[in-house]
C-alpha cells in the first residue's frame, strides 16, 4: 500500500511521470503500418515474395523442337540449302536470343525462351516466347466502330479456351461481312502463375485463324510446364 503526502511548502510538485505513447503512434511504427496495409490494398504481390524470399523462377526453358507442322527456323532453312542460308541463321539465333534476354529482363530475371519456327517452304512463320512468370491479359484498344462505320474493329480480342490472341481485321464498312483474307492473328498468349506462353505471327500467310494459334500455344504449354 503506498500513501501520498502533501507537498512540502515552498517545494514544487514534482512533475507526473510522462505517460508511454502506444506503439500505434510512434512515426516510425505508423509508417511502416501504413506501408504495410497500403501494400496490402493495392494487392503488390511482391511484399509477400520478398518477406518469404520468393520471386520469379531463374530456371531455364528449352524450346520444343516442333510446333505443330512448323519446324525450328534454323532446320527449315538448312533443309532448303540455300547459299546465304547460315548467315540467315546466324541473324534468326542472335534475335531469339536478345529477345529472350529481354523479356527475362523485363520479368525481375525470370527463365525465358525465345525461338522462330517455319514452314518446309518458309512461307509461313511464328515466334515462341516463353517465360516463368504470369502476365497481364491481352488487351485490344478500344475503337468506336460506330462512329467510324465499321463492322468490326482493326484489332479485335479473341478467346479460344485458355488462350487470348488479338487480331486484325482488315477496313470493313459496317453491314458488310470482314473479307477472312484481310485478318490475320498478330499473336495469342497464355498466361498462369508460373509461365506465360506467347506465339508470335511473323507475317499474315498461314496466320488467320485464331484457333490454330491458340493450339500452338497450348502444345507449347504442355510441353514447357
Amino acid at each position: 500500500m503506498t500513501e501520498d503526502f502533501p507537498p512540502v511548502p515552498g517545494q514544487q510538485a514534482p512533475a507526473p511521470a510522462p505517460r508511454r505513447r502506444s506503439l500505434l503512434v510512434r512515426p516510425a511504427v505508423t509508417g511502416l503500418l501504413g506501408f504495410v496495409v497500403g501494400a496490402l490494398l493495392v494487392g503488390v504481390p511482391w511484399l509477400v515474395l520478398s518477406l518469404l524470399g520468393g520471386g520469379p523462377s531463374g530456371q531455364s526453358l528449352s524450346a520444343p523442337p516442333r510446333l505443330g507442322e512448323l519446324s525450328r527456323a534454323q532446320e527449315a532453312i538448312a533443309k532448303l540449302g540455300e547459299g546465304n542460308g547460315q548467315a540467315v541463321v546466324t541473324r534468326i539465333e542472335k534475335t531469339d536470343r536478345e529477345t529472350a534476354a529481354r523479356v527475362s529482363v523485363a520479368y525481375g530475371g525470370a527463365g525465358s525462351v525465345a525461338q522462330q519456327y517455319q514452314d518446309d517452304q518458309l512461307e509461313r512463320g511464328v515466334q515462341l516466347i516463353a517465360v516463368r512468370a504470369p502476365s497481364p491479359e491481352l488487351v485490344a484498344p478500344y475503337e468506336d466502330i460506330e462512329a467510324f462505320g465499321l463492322a468490326v474493329p482493326s484489332t479485335e480480342l479473341v478467346r479460344v479456351g485458355a488462350v487470348q490472341c488479338l487480331r486484325h481485321n482488315g477496313s470493313t464498312a459496317a453491314g458488310s461481312t470482314p473479307d477472312p483474307e484481310q485478318s490475320f492473328v498478330t499473336s495469342c498468349q497464355r498466361t498462369g502463375p508460373d509461365l506465360t506462353v506467347t506465339v508470335r505471327s511473323l507475317g499474315s500467310a498461314g496466320n488467320r485463324d485464331p484457333r490454330e494459334l491458340a493450339g500452338l500455344v497450348d502444345q507449347a504449354w504442355r510441353e514447357l510446364e
